[in-house]
């Protein structure tokens, strides 16, 4: 058996923009990854593809074709067994990552998976499996690249690795909600369609502001002004206590904080661990927490 780590990602910065012809908004995002993981475990069997899926967040993660594993161990049987017989795979997942919440989960495990596949058999080259990763779902090239932080643009998929800040402490906070991404998208396209029928002629504000030089990106002072996500106005409409969530972050002095991804989980750093532990204490005790019970999980990124 062989085994590897999937960490989650944190979207820094969101930006959208139009459609392309394919009908894919294009994005402007800053994803880094945290030390949060779920370990990803393969085994060859007799025959066909199979998935066990546990852990604390293993509750509706699908263990068939809909999981994204699954997905990115066919399109790479597909290349490297294309005429031969295929071997039987089995995967194990330990979810330590939320299910649905905008941390990339699904998709560090495909790339984990990938990344397995290739170990095992050392067919493809790098281009290949990122043409795949690519295949399988936007966030899964920037789990293969490990690095621990890069710019992503058009639909996320084109990604140039950046030179990252050093690693701070950070809360994520889970509320449980799952937010469909074409949803959140959706719900996007119509506030920005309402805005133009009140004030026709504007031209609306879709980050097409220049993101500073790379060096200045690895200072936490210049990137905690580069925060910001799109999709977060049309989803805390939908769901207010995600906004009273961020709420709480700030109000315990995060540095930065926001949503991650179309949600729903948010995200704080925090400038030292003793800031990071004092709002987590304070967090724990909140309302969201004891009487929605959201988790709150402690991480480090980038890393």
């Amino acid at each position: 058996m062989m085994e590897t780590q999937a960490p989650a990602k944190i979207n820094l910065r969101h930006r959208v923009f139009e459609r392309d012809e394919a009908g894919f908004h294009g994005v402007e995002t800053i994803l880094v990854r945290t030390d949060l993981a779920d370990i990803v475990a393969l085994e060859e069997t007799g025959a066909g593809i199979s998935i066990e899926v546990g852990g604390p967040f293993s509750e509706g993660v699908p263990n068939g074709p809909d999981n994204l594993c699954w997905q990115a161990a066919e399109l790479f049987l597909d290349q490297v067994f294309r005429h031969k017989k295929r071997p039987g795979l089995r995967f194990t997942l330990l979810k330590r990552i939320p299910h649905g919440s905008g941390l990339g989960g699904g998709s560090a495990d495909a790339a984990a998976t990938l990344r397995l596949l290739a170990r095992r058999w050392n067919q493809l080259n790098e281009r290949d499996l990122l043409l795949i990763a690519g295949q399988v779902g936007s966030d899964v090239p920037f789990s293969m690249l490990e690095v621990p932080m890069a710019l992503g643009w058009e639909r996320g998929r084109r990604l140039l690795p950046l030179r990252a800040p050093p690693s701070r402490p950070a809360l994520v906070l889970c509320s449980g909600a799952h937010i469909s991404t074409p949803d959140a998208y959706s719900w996007l396209r119509d506030a920005r369609v309402h805005e133009l029928s009140n004030a026709p002629g504007t031209i609306l504000n879709q980050g097409s502001a220049a993101l500073p030089g790379t060096t200045r990106i690895a200072q936490w002072e210049s990137m905690e002004r580069l925060v910001i996500n799109d999709l977060e106005g049309p989803v805390f409409s939908r769901y207010p206590d995600l906004a009273r969530g961020v709420n709480e972050l700030r109000k315990y002095e995060a540095s930065c904080s926001g949503m991650t991804g179309s949600g729903s989980a948010l995200f704080g750093i925090f400038p030292d661990t003793d800031a990071c532990a004092n709002a987590r204490t304070h967090i724990e005790s909140s309302s969201l927490v004891v009487e929605h019970g959201w988790d709150v999980l402690e991480v480090k990124l980038p890393v």
